[in-house]
């Protein structure tokens, strides 16, 4: 499930930063109160066992986000969010919704039966919940609004990110 609301923010990004080479555009908003109002769900939720597991939107969005969960965990995840409404004509609208790096945001697991009262939990602290797909197989599959973008097995999810930072050196010695 996620928590809270993704909006069109790639300025200052890690999409911009790797993928551009771009330092630049303005920070995604922070609201302090909506951030504690999330923060009270989060506390209250593991504190009563109705979140399992949470990972916060921060540094290269939900895409990345969802990998972490993930990865180390043996579990793939199934996975429907809806598009972010681009402000303006925006062609990035794909890339907005997977790397976009609004605040407040957090993935989190729930067994079946405790949908409900994460639900309400959130309701209580007017903390946006949204159901976005189940936890299972060997895949990560996401799709935005019914349409499939991402379909990677976890074990290559897995080998990518445990040897990013040697791919990184070498590519760096390659230059040398």
């Amino acid at each position: 499930m996620l928590l809270g609301e993704t909006h069109d923010e790639l300025g200052g990004s890690e999409y911009l930063k790797v993928m551009h080479g771009l330092v630049r555009g303005q920070p995604p908003a922070l609201d302090l109160a909506r951030e504690a109002a999330l923060h009270r769900v989060l506390a209250d939720g593991a504190s009563s066992r109705v979140i399992r597991s949470a990972q916060d939107c921060s540094e290269g969005g939900f895409a990345i986000t969802l990998a972490e969960c993930c990865i180390g965990t043996g579990f793939g995840a199934q996975i429907d969010v809806p598009a972010v409404t681009p402000v303006g004509a925006n062609a990035f609208a794909d890339i907005t919704t997977l790397f976009s790096e609004s605040a407040s945001r957090v993935v989190v697991s729930v067994e079946p039966g405790n949908e409900a009262a994460l639900r309400q939990l959130a309701e209580r602290y007017d903390v946006p919940v949204r159901r976005i797909g189940v936890v299972r197989g060997a895949r990560i599959h996401v799709s935005i609004d019914g349409r499939s973008v991402i379909d990677e097995a976890l074990a290559e999810v897995e080998r990518i990110w445990n040897t990013a930072i040697e791919q990184y050196f070498e590519a760096a010695r390659a230059i040398a």
